[in-house]
């Protein structure tokens, strides 16, 4: 399968670096990892209320940090000899959306997930993320198996 810009989703999980493994025998120009980190949103009444409301920036400015970093380790591990882009979004929606809306705007050419079946009755054999992003994307979807 060729495609010249792949996308390939990480949660950091054991499972997620299936996916990481395909996507690196896979023939491509540009790999673009991606890690979605869901920060929530501080109420401003609660902002108010705090000694330092620049205390969750500034954590959140830390959680991004090092999970890029992180991601940066990883595609160095997984891909030694390619370009690599990692890219970190916060994301606020479902991670699903975001990883449609990403693939949309980046002109992604496939998206490789691993399928995690976290649940034995409503994702038997695949996670619900990866279940919406079938349903909402008009991009090709590689789903890696958990135990490729």
């Amino acid at each position: 399968m060729e495609s010249k810009n792949i996308l390939v989703t990480t949660d950091f999980s054991e499972v997620s670096f299936a996916a990481l493994d395909y996507a690196a025998k896979m023939q491509g120009n540009q790999i673009t990892i991606l890690s979605i980190v869901q920060t929530g949103e501080v109420p401003p009444d609660l902002l108010k209320q705090m000694p330092d409301p620049t205390a969750v920036q500034e954590y959140r400015e830390g959680v991004l940090k090092q999970t890029k970093d992180k991601l940066e380790s990883i595609a160095k591990k997984h891909f030694p000899d390619m370009n690599v882009r990692s890219e970190v979004i916060i994301g606020t929606e479902d991670p699903a959306e975001e990883i449609c809306k990403y693939a949309n705007d980046n002109a992604i050419d496939t998206i490789v997930m691993t399928g995690q079946g976290r649940n034995a009755l409503g994702n038997f054999f695949i996670g619900s993320t990866v279940q919406k992003v079938l349903r909402m994307t008009k991009h090709p979807v590689l789903i890696v198996p958990k135990n490729s």
